[in-house]
C-alpha cells in the first residue's frame, strides 16, 4: 500500500471508520497520515481502544501470506504472466479434452451415423 494513497476506510468496520473520519474532521485521510498519529493519541481518542488501534495496525501492516486463501499483492506483470500461464494451461487442457472426448463420441456418433461438433463449437464459443 502506497503511502499517499487514501486510507481504505471500506476495508475496516464502521466504529473504526468513525473514528478516523472524527479524527480527521470529516476528511479522508492517507494511509501516511493515518500512520503518523501516535498509538498513544489514538488510545486517547473517544471510540479508540486496543481492538481498535489493532484493526488500523491491520490495515497499515498486512500480514505477508500466511496460506489462508488471502494472495499476497502482484504487481501487473505478475499478474498478466500469471493470467498467460493460466491461459496456456487451459488451451492445453481443453485440446486434451477435445482429442478424448472427441475419440470416444466420435466412435459412438458415426455408430449412429451422424456427426457433432464440440458443445463449444455448436454454441459459436471459442476457445480463450
Amino acid at each position: 500500500m502506497q503511502q499517499d494513497e487514501f486510507f481504505p476506510l471500506d476495508a475496516i468496520p464502521p466504529r473504526v471508520r468513525r473514528a478516523i473520519l472524527q479524527e480527521f474532521q470529516g476528511r479522508r485521510p492517507t494511509v501516511q497520515e493515518v500512520a503518523q498519529i501516535s498509538d498513544r493519541h489514538w488510545l486517547a481518542t473517544p471510540e479508540v481502544g486496543p481492538s481498535t488501534l489493532e484493526k488500523i495496525h491491520e490495515v497499515l501492516q498486512p500480514q505477508p501470506y500466511q496460506g489462508d486463501g488471502a494472495l499476497p499483492k502482484m504487481t501487473d506483470a505478475e499478474l498478466l504472466a500469471r493470467l498467460e500461464s493460466l491461459q496456456e494451461e487451459l488451451r492445453s487442457i481443453r485440446h486434451i479434452l477435445k482429442t478424448r472426448i472427441g475419440k470416444t463420441s466420435g466412435k459412438l456418433l458415426r455408430n449412429q451415423g451422424r456427426m457433432r461438433s464440440f458443445p463449444d463449437e455448436e454454441a459459436g464459443l471459442r476457445s480463450v
